[in-house]
């Protein structure tokens, strides 16, 4: 038999087999497991899922909680007790990510260097003692030490947290946990809002310490028992982990044949540096950082400026616990937008909807919000649809995931270039754009935040043709490849084997 007759009849084959349409790809893809899963699979996803999950999800809510109780604490008495004035809240923002820029390679170094389950709960400890510290500081100088060394601490959080889920995971499994771990922010957003209620409320005073400072306790409490889990269960790279009490040598095995199995190579402990060179070459690394310097901007306008709106705002006068609790609002809409936008996404391949649907939203929150001559609830509802925003962290992470999905060096540098210098932008920017002292009516921002999510609008569109013209041309192998994956069985390709020889 030759190559082109067998390529004929498996083509002849496949034509008999129709293809199923997005929309039943979403009605039957309900389900935590990819299909095919065997037992043993389930069994190993099942420890993954509360490993690195678990502790990831926690280490994500702690982080945002410890972050968003900034805010909460400078609208709750913060502000007047330590004497704190014009724009130091964003100066306070912007010492904390000065630090996480200044540590983030130091912060890569470690991961590459030593044992990721020893260094990401070690980090969360020291996190949760400088989180401590913030509820006895007297003045400002002593809050910007402890926001400096925060920074620090969090440096490798999320790049650490995002190496893990892709070292263990095939991609069919990965974006429903992204999307899980993703959205443990918005949470901890929320929680630090009513948090801050409830301490303010039945804490204030008590032996003598005002509600802000309660709250910070609070955090450092909450903080402690996830980094204790993290040291107990946190694997570290499969082909680099040892078997434990929870994990089997058996275990770890399969976990690295799934990978291989999916053509992934074997992850090297240390990144070759010299090899990534090559990545800046291409468009993906390009367009997906400056995709996510976007993204920082255009999402901050519903976070710290709301509620600088809430505190200044004449024309309603709102209490303490409504300054804290209506930010959650936001949160809470964003948690079931990535919820939403990741299943849809996952199951229909459709990345770039998801996006696009999410940036038109922000810009019209924008709109309306620069636009200022509409009712109480038209300014309220802007900020609420503007927390979408922040969606585009998941969706576009899992994208460019997509378009560098067989080149893991690419994949490693885009993302944290993406994290990088999305975070150097978003250190000093919003002195600028949102200075305090303009609150409750933040026009140069406002207008700021408009362009940018127009302009990243047209990104999305633009890589999306671009996505689509490198899809075109490879588009011939990767038929074929998919042809013979599924229709071709082990004896079938044996015969072809020894017809050729």
């Amino acid at each position: 038999m030759t190559t082109e007759k067998f390529v004929q009849e498996i083509t002849a084959t496949s034509s008999d087999v129709p293809e199923k349409t997005r929309w039943q790809k979403l009605r039957e893809g309900i389900q935590w497991y990819r299909p095919g899963t065997t037992p043993q699979e389930k069994k190993l996803l099942v420890k993954l899922d509360f490993a690195i999950l678990i502790f990831g999800c926690l280490s994500s809510f702690s982080k945002t909680l410890d972050n968003n109780s900034l805010t909460n604490a400078y609208v709750s008495g913060m502000q007047e007790d330590l004497h704190l004035r014009g724009n130091d809240l964003n100066y306070l923002t912007a010492v904390y990510y000065s630090s996480y820029l200044t540590f983030m390679i130091p912060g890569s170094f470690l991961l590459t260097r030593l044992p990721i389950q020893r260094v990401l709960p070690t980090m969360e400890i020291l996190w949760g003692l400088c989180t401590f510290g913030c509820a006895w500081v007297h003045n400002l100088r002593e809050l910007y030490v402890c926001r400096f060394l925060l920074g620090g601490c969090e440096t490798v959080a999320f790049t650490g947290l995002i190496y893990a889920i892709g070292s263990w995971y095939l991609r069919e499994e990965m974006g429903v946990r992204m999307a899980l771990y993703n959205i443990s922010g918005p949470l901890g957003a929320m929680f630090a809002g009513y948090l801050e209620t409830a301490t303010y409320t039945r804490l204030n005073g008590r032996y003598g310490m005002q509600g802000w400072r309660w709250l910070f306790i609070v955090c450092f409490c909450i903080t402690i028992p996830c980094a204790i889990i993290g040291y107990i269960f946190f694997p570290n790279s499969p082909n680099n982990t040892k078997p434990t009490w929870w994990l089997s040598q058996t275990e770890i095995d399969l976990a690295n044949k799934r990978l291989e199995e999916e053509g992934i190579r074997k992850i090297e402990k240390k990144v070759k540096w010299k090899k990534l060179t090559r990545v800046l070459k291409d468009w993906p690394w390009y367009c997906f950082v400056f995709g996510w310097c976007l993204m920082d901007e255009n999402s901050y306008f519903s976070g710290t400026p709301f509620s600088l709106y809430l505190k200044t705002t004449r024309s309603v006068k709102y209490t303490i616990p409504q300054i804290n609790n209506y930010p959650t609002v936001d949160k809470a809409i964003q948690i079931v937008t990535t919820l939403l936008g990741c299943y849809y996404s996952d199951k229909t391949g459709d990345r770039f909807t998801p996006c696009l649907m999410t940036t038109v939203l922000t810009a019209i929150a924008a709109a309306m919000l620069l636009a200022w001559n509409v009712s109480e609830g038209g300014r309220l509802f802007a900020y609420f649809i503007g927390g979408v925003a922040s969606n585009m962290g998941t969706f576009q992470m899992a994208w460019a995931s997509d378009v560098v999905k067989d080149d893991p060096e690419a994949r490693s540098l885009i993302t944290a270039s993406m994290n990088c210098i999305g975070q150097i932008f978003l250190a000093w920017v919003p002195i600028f754009t949102f200075p305090v002292p303009d609150a409750p009516r933040f026009t140069t921002g406002n207008a700021f935040s408009l362009g940018t999510s127009i302009l990243h609008i047209l990104l999305v569109i633009l890589i999306f043709f671009l996505e689509r013209r490198d899809l075109r041309s490879g588009r011939r192998f990767k038929k074929l490849h998919d042809i013979i994956g599924s229709v071709v069985d082990r004896e079938f390709a044996q015969t072809l084997d020894e017809s050729s020889n």
